[in-house]
């Protein structure tokens, strides 16, 4: 049972702490004017890297430099908040017309106490990734795996798992929500330990996030990491017009326990 529960976790979460930040690729012919900084968390891994490094031509090429900092830190959310700070601060957003920011749920977690002390001051917009499933993950771990959890991750999830969202509260950015509607594998697995955080609600005012739109995507958080690009035509009609598209899926999926999706 240890060996399954070890293979578990490591397939699960292993990924995160090897993967690199991404820092722009540059664009002659289109100088860029945006910047768009995506905020990883858990699940990031070389696989999502590749997929950001691969995607961020296109983007160079429609006026937007990309920057995928890695700034989740052992010591917890306080650490992890302060190194994003300076990371921040580092790229010299002020060089830019507008900043954008997609947040994984992590980042969330993390930036948005930033925003709202000022952090980036010419801010457009942000689309944050949520999911009724993913984000019981924290709580978990925190419970069925505790020792493997701080070893890989140390304080960290401990902290997220124990930490209430607290929403952007300025009225200036342009907020949109993007929800998962598929679990992970590693949800799958301890599908009866997340169903008893209560009932799943995939509705948008359900995530207590202020939001001009909120879509939903059939990725499961790990799929959206490294199919980034499927959803990236979405984000970036967001980020134009501050609207997903007209034909983006607004429909919320029927809410179910885990247990019985198996």
């Amino acid at each position: 049972m240890h060996s399954i529960r070890f293979a578990t976790v490591a397939v699960c979460l292993a990924a995160a702490g090897c993967a690199q930040a991404v820092r722009p690729v540059t664009s002659p012919a289109v100088p860029a004017r945006d910047a768009l900084i995506v905020l990883p968390g858990f699940g990031y891994g070389p696989a999502g890297e590749a997929a950001f490094r691969k995607l961020a031509p296109s983007m160079a090429a429609d006026g937007i430099d990309l920057y995928v900092p890695t700034y989740v830190r052992r010591r917890g959310l306080n650490a992890s908040r302060a190194r994003l700070q300076q990371d921040l601060r580092d790229l010299r957003l002020q060089r830019y017309e507008r900043v954008h920011v997609f947040a994984f749920l992590a980042g969330g977690w993390t930036v948005n106490p930033l925003i709202d002390a000022g952090a980036i001051s010419n801010l457009a917009t942000i689309v944050y990734d949520r999911s009724p499933y993913q984000e019981r993950a924290p709580r978990v771990a925190r419970d069925r795996l505790p020792l493997l959890t701080w070893l890989r991750y140390g304080s960290t999830v401990f902290d997220l798992a124990r930490t209430r969202y607290t929403p952007v509260t300025t009225e200036e950015v342009r907020i949109g929500l993007l929800v998962e509607t598929r679990p992970t594998a590693f949800m799958k697995r301890f599908a009866k330990t997340a169903d008893r955080q209560g009932d799943y609600d995939f509705g948008c005012d359900a995530f207590r996030q202020r939001h001009e739109d909120c879509i939903y995507t059939p990725l499961d958080h790990t799929e959206l990491y490294s199919h980034f690009a499927e959803v990236w035509p979405e984000v970036l009609t967001f980020i134009r017009d501050g609207r997903f598209s007209v034909t983006a899926d607004r429909t919320p999926p029927p809410s179910t326990t885990l247990a019985g999706r198996r």
